[in-house]
């Protein structure tokens, strides 16, 4: 995927195009139907074509707690366990400042806009996949 490139690719080259989204007044039931429908961990948020938040399957762990009693668990809207200002990047940013970035915030996903607009999204799932398929081409002909 990355051999392709002659030159340093941007962030568009490993971005999951057309991600799911929800808005702020989503409630957590729905965001958590999603999610395992979609088999995603992270949901962009946005409010009139504009970025607000994001949720992460992390965010929702403990609201998933079977110990923990929330009866309006279903009424949560995402605005209450959304992460406000997430980190965007636009869709030409070149990968290393958005894996750089990711990294010196320890956050699991960057959310990908063209123009402002939501575009993608890349996670550090899909980071690691294209990190493997470097690795075992570079070394693919090296011992063990």
């Amino acid at each position: 995927m990355l051999l392709d490139y002659q030159h340093m690719p941007s962030v568009s080259s490993l971005m999951r195009p057309f991600p799911y989204f929800a808005e702020p007044d989503t409630t957590v039931a729905q965001i958590i139907q999603l999610m395992d429908e979609h088999q995603i961990r992270h949901l962009p948020i946005k409010q009139n074509d504009r970025i607000v938040g994001i949720v992460s399957e992390r965010d929702l762990h403990w609201l998933k707690n079977p110990q923990l009693d929330f009866p309006i668990t279903s009424e949560i809207p995402a605005c209450h366990v959304m992460i406000y200002d997430p980190y965007v990047a636009e869709i030409d940013t070149p990968l290393p400042v958005v894996i750089d970035e990711m990294s010196r915030q320890k956050i699991g996903a960057a959310i990908i806009v063209r123009s402002g607009k939501l575009a993608g999204i890349v996670t550090t799932i899909d980071l690691c996949q294209a990190l493997s398929e470097l690795l075992k081409d570079e070394f693919s002909g090296v011992a063990e």
